[in-house]
């Protein structure tokens, strides 16, 4: 059977799954005489926070029936259910040995994340995945892509531009954004659309898209065709467009009706998006005249008149306008419009394909797997089966499944969870679903709300469970008119959409359903009053009302007493979030944000980061802002000059230590922060200065200040955050958010249906293209459409279902500028929605007139003082730093010569992280600064290096060593049986494969050439032609070995 909860926000859903996982527990018949039951439930949810607080309450509960049954509020639950059948006493019994049990194998107490499992999938089943078992699982897809681009540029900058179609290609491209007067940026243009490669709609197709991209000629066939459309019904347009426009020159215009002649003010590509306006289509459908019927002073024109404009209208502009309106109403237009949709992206779509292969060149010598790929991996591999080979195991191993948060889960992985619950339910096991349609906001993470909808359809046994219809969390005068507030949204939301999409009744009236007040409503189970408080301000200067209201009201909470570490104000983005953090440190109030602190925002770090630029380009830009923050930058040339002697990390530490940036006031947090990403930096990439102002720019800017919770600090995050969470007192003093808003890069992947469009089964569209709604790929962006503005919906249900005890919204006055205005935001539409109920104070709120503000129910006090601020410690990055070693050393000197077998070890790890010379100085120092290598020993090793370089130039092999190869470093070999062999080196071209063993010793041996033959006989099994070569450094000899 499987049980599907729908639980709304505040419905108690923890308390419903920790009662469900222990029922499973208690009632395991199959474990009734072991003790690891709970190694037969896998419980996933969507953050690692809720699946902390899922293991910390089952353990709570269990222990509580441990010692004393009747304190626990399930009791009563499991004595009357009959698949359990225990007594008191049983139940405190089993209970006990359930709590040993977990406590003792805490390994298989299996509450995870739904990432989590699949990749502890990917791990145990690797290769029968086809993967190398030392995979290293990369989390950061926009690294990858920007990682895979620069190096598609670098290509392109090593390689004659005439040998590289992919040059070709750029080069068309950017004609083609200059032709259309676009920005054009190429690599950071390509990044950002690359980063597309995590939307499973696109991962799905991909394989299909890169068939046709492969032949780089047929895209450009299709391109031509696509244009040729376009200007085809372009030049149609025009020239119907100039003949309409010269015979409305030879009317009267006095006697005509203006908006019936402002299709001359018109261009032919405003026809083609916009189509004819409302007054002349009434002229064409007869419903209106053409002419007016009184003149400028108000009086009747003689009928006369009105007949000859009358059969001038009919016989000269009628017929053109009535094909002009063929081409507007018909196929032309929509071709039109279609063809100008996907020629805009079609460009990007074909570097795409260079951008995958490069990622997967580059996942195979890394070894990397790409979290985004493993939900395709896995649904690949199982490619509908019912039972798939890597998932027997798991459905032996398993009985129960318990899945929260089902409306966050994404299409391709309920692909890849279901095969398990439907294993489970055949041989008669119990599977459980939660979720709430209204609080899924990740779909920019792929989540699909719809699957929850459609979940019941899928199994044989289902049942929708009973009981999460009351509200635990929040005070009743809140949840009564949160309800109203998102029923009154809703309504007239739908009624909108409806008239705006005929057609999308059924999609339309599901949203209905889902927020109507038989599935919304709830019973509100806390005792303690509330109070509701939404505040609207007019005027051009929203935000700054918004704020001085914030900062008033937190005055009040102090005058009531109350502790500010119980306020938590949302924001919708992390720069609203920055922007009040900012505010309220402005006026001495200490702020807990993981959003709102930006290490970038205080000077000092725009100080180093100018710097920084300034050591790389010289720019006057960098030295005009520097001088604005330093006074004169003249004094601390020799400063600059001397820290630019320095590796990266020490170099920023000088600056800060010269320029004395830990005294300028409230600098401290941020520059240790800048200071620990740099370290971080530095520890994982080549610590290059520009290459990590690049980083910076791409990634870095966007960091925080970690900020642990401190005494009474006033909380800071952003309504994605916080979800899942609740807080004392909310306020969101942003409540103006648009109603539907698509981000600036944003695209949507339609699906063409019509010919010639169809030659891509996916194709990427701007959703602000106006084209849209009137091309071939209307429902798709329909769709979206709908699906964006039901996004917002929903962020607005999780932003006011929150708080416990207060809420207070902060809004934007509606003004209707005319009949058809609209508003534009959700503080307009609350302000239009709830007119009738605002008080002259421009409030609404749920106290009654002469009656006091409700108090909070009071909270036990922690004995935490809170984080003081530190003083800002710098330690050199050089060999008197402390360090880890991962090797040992002498034990009274670290500096001791090196063992022949040291030195070998050393180089050996040295020459894994080298694919071209290039590389050998970053890596070692890398190697100094995490400890492997002391100062002494990296000149040792240097020198070794120069003899290898030496060694291998004059045997005439150096463009082993200069990027024409894909390098595998210490990378498994992995054969058909199973068996490993990790050579030093591989350089792969095509399909043939050369080996490189080095030896830094002074002896050769025939063992080493068995070796070499062994790698060169496995590479030949799993089918590349071999070569091998024996490095001897020492003996200044390289031996070349063949099969």
């Amino acid at each position: 059977m499987l049980s599907i909860y729908k639980a709304s926000a505040g419905s108690g859903k923890t308390y419903a799954l920790t009662r469900e996982y222990i029922r499973m527990l208690l009632s395991d018949r199959v474990s009734r005489d072991m003790r690891l039951p709970h190694s037969r439930i896998l419980a996933v949810t969507f953050t690692k926070k809720s699946t902390a607080e899922m293991k910390e309450r089952i353990l709570k509960e269990l222990y509580i029936l441990a010692k004393d049954p009747k304190e626990s509020s399930y009791l009563l639950d499991y004595l009357s259910d009959k698949d359990i059948d225990l007594n008191q006493e049983e139940i405190q019994q089993r209970a006990q040995l359930l709590l040993v049990g977990i406590l003792q194998d805490y390994n298989r107490f299996s509450v995870s994340t739904i990432d989590g499992f699949f990749q502890q999938i990917v791990r145990t089943f690797a290769m029968e995945l086809g993967l190398s078992t030392t995979y290293d699982l990369a989390l950061d897809q926009k690294e990858i892509v920007a990682q895979a681009v620069d190096d598609i540029f670098r290509k392109i900058r090593e390689t004659k531009p005439e040998d590289t179609d992919l040059t070709t290609w750029l080069v068309e491209y950017a004609q083609n954004n200059i032709e259309d007067n676009k920005y054009w940026n190429p690599i950071e243009n390509i990044k950002k659309f690359s980063e597309e490669l995590s939307k499973e709609k696109l991962l799905q197709q991909l394989e299909k898209i890169q068939e046709v991209f492969a032949d780089k000629d047929k895209i450009r066939t299709y391109y031509a065709e696509l244009k040729r459309i376009q200007q085809e019904v372009l030049e149609n347009v025009k020239r119907l467009h100039e003949n309409i426009k010269l015979k409305i020159s030879n009317f009267n215009l006095e006697y005509i009706n203006s908006n019936n002649i402002a299709i001359r003010n018109k261009t032919p590509e405003e026809l083609l998006v916009e189509g004819i306006n409302a007054s002349l289509t009434k002229v064409l459908d007869g419903t209106a005249k053409f002419y007016k019927q009184k003149d400028s002073n108000k009086k009747n024109i003689s009928r006369d008149i009105l007949d000859a404009i009358q059969y001038q209208f009919e016989t000269e502009l009628l017929p053109i306008l009535i094909e002009l309106r063929q081409i507007l109403d018909g196929k032309e237009r929509k071709d039109y419009l279609t063809a100008k949709a996907i020629l805009k992206k079609l460009y990007s779509l074909g570097v795409l394909q260079d951008v995958t292969t490069q990622i997967r060149s580059t996942n195979m010598q890394q070894g990397r797997l790409p979290i985004s790929e493993i939900n395709q991996l896995i649904y690949q591999v199982i490619d509908g089966q019912e039972a798939p080979f890597i998932y027997e195991r798991i459905g032996q191993y398993y009985h129960h499944y318990m899945i929260d948060e089902f409306q966050d889960t994404s299409a391709l992985q309920w692909q890849n969870f279901k095969p398990l619950i439907g294993e489970t339910e055949s041989k008669g096991h119990n599977n459980l679903i939660v979720g709430d349609v209204k609080q899924s906001i990740y779909r920019f993470r792929n989540s699909d709300w719809h699957l929850l909808t459609q979940v019941d359809k899928e199994f044989r046994h289902t049942e929708f469970a009973p009981g999460m219809d009351g509200n635990w969390r929040t005070a009743p005068e809140i949840v009564e008119r949160n309800e109203l507030v998102m029923q009154r949204y809703c309504n007239w939301l739908v009624n909108e959409l409806k008239s705006k999409y005929p057609g999308y009744e059924e999609q339309l009236n599901e949203l209905a359903t889902i927020y109507s007040h038989k599935e919304m409503h709830q019973d509100a189970k806390k005792k303690h009053k509330g109070y509701f408080h939404m505040q609207f301000f007019e005027g051009a200067h929203f935000e700054e009302q918004a704020l001085d209201a914030l900062l008033k009201q937190i005055q009040g909470f102090e005058q009531e007493k109350i502790d500010l570490s119980r306020v938590t104000i949302l924001t919708r983005t992390s720069d609203e979030a920055e922007l009040v953090a900012k505010h309220l440190i402005k006026h001495s109030y200490e702020v807990q944000s993981a959003q709102g602190l930006r290490i970038e925002s205080h000077h000092a770090v725009q100080v180093i980061l100018a710097l920084l630029k300034l050591s790389i380009d010289g720019s006057e830009i960098h030295t005009t802002f520097l001088n604005r923050l330093l006074g004169d930058i003249e004094p601390y040339k020799a400063l600059i000059s001397e820290a630019q002697k320095y590796p990266l990390y020490t170099h920023v530490q000088k600056l800060i230590d010269g320029l004395e940036l830990e005294k300028w006031e409230g600098a401290t947090p941020y520059i240790t922060a800048f200071q620990d990403k740099v370290y971080q930096f530095t520890q994982s990439k080549v610590a290059d200065i520009r290459l990590f102002l690049e980083y910076w720019e791409n990634k870095g800017k966007n960091a925080n200040i970690p900020a642990p919770k401190t005494g009474s600090a006033i909380n800071i995050m952003t309504i994605h955050s916080s979800k899942g969470l609740e807080f004392d007192i909310v306020i969101i003093p942003f409540f103006n958010w648009k109603l539907k808003s698509f981000h600036t890069d944003s695209v949507i992947w339609c699906t063409p249906t019509v010919e010639p469009f169809n030659v891509l089964p996916l194709v990427p569209v701007y959703p602000s293209s106006k084209e849209l709604p009137n091309s071939h790929l209307a429902h798709d962006f329909m769709l979206e459409e709908l699906a964006v503005y039901t996004d917002f919906l929903n962020l607005t249900y999780v932003a006011i279902t929150r708080p416990k005890y207060r809420l207070y919204l902060y809004g934007q006055l509606f003004k209707p500028s005319n009949k058809d205005s609209k508003p534009m935001n959700v503080g307009q539409l609350m302000s239009h929605l709830f007119a009738n109920e605002v008080d002259n104070e421009l409030k609404y709120t749920s106290l009654q007139e002469n009656k006091e503000l409700p108090s909070i129910p009071a909270i036990e006090k922690n004995n935490d003082e809170g984080i003081q601020a530190a003083t800002y410690i710098s330690v050199p990055m050089d060999n008197k730093r402390l360090k880890l070693r991962s090797r040992s050393e002498d034990e009274f000197d670290a500096d001791a010569p090196m063992s022949m077998v040291d030195l070998g070890n050393l180089m050996h790890l040295w020459m894994s992280t080298i694919r071209t010379w290039e590389d050998a100085p970053s890596a070692l120092q890398k190697l100094m600064n995490t400890g492997q290598v002391t100062e002494t020993q990296s000149i040792e090793m240097q020198q070794q290096l120069d003899h290898l370089k030496e060694l291998i130039t004059q045997s005439q092999h150096n463009d082993w060593f200069e990027g024409g190869y894909d390098t595998l470093t210490e990378q498994s070999i992995i054969t058909p049986i199973g068996e490993v062999y990790r050579p030093d080196r591989v350089m792969i071209k095509k399909k043939h494969a050369i080996v490189i063993d080095y030896k830094f010793g002074t002896i050769e041996s025939s063992k080493y050439i068995e070796q070499i033959q062994q790698y060169i006989q496995k590479l030949q099994e799993i089918g590349y032609t071999s070569e091998g070569y024996i490095v001897y450094n020492q003996l200044r000899k390289i031996k070349h070995i063949l099969q």
